[in-house]
């Protein structure tokens, strides 16, 4: 099944509800472009560290630091021995 869609008079296409499926409103999307065809990639999330602002990346670092943590058991002192670390 084959649909054709027109770009607007300001360069925006529309798309049907029934051509996109069950996509969530303002799922974002990367437009590639070969030769004369258009694909749609939908866009990978960024990572904090690539987006965030360096206060930001601050501050989700303390939050994490000081979050509560599951009580571990403590390494028995045998195992810092040399010839333990290498097994």
């Amino acid at each position: 099944m084959t649909y054709t869609i027109e770009v607007n008079e300001q360069g925006a296409l529309y798309l049907p509800p029934e051509l996109l499926g069950k996509v969530k409103p303002h799922t974002r999307y990367v437009l590639g472009v070969q030769g004369d065809t258009l694909i749609l990639y939908p866009e990978k999330p960024q990572p904090l560290w690539a987006t965030a602002t360096p206060k930001k990346r601050a501050r989700v670092f303390r939050k994490w630091v000081n979050m509560k943590r599951p009580i571990a058991p403590n390494l028995p002192l045998e195992s810092f021995r040399r010839e333990n670390i290498y097994e």
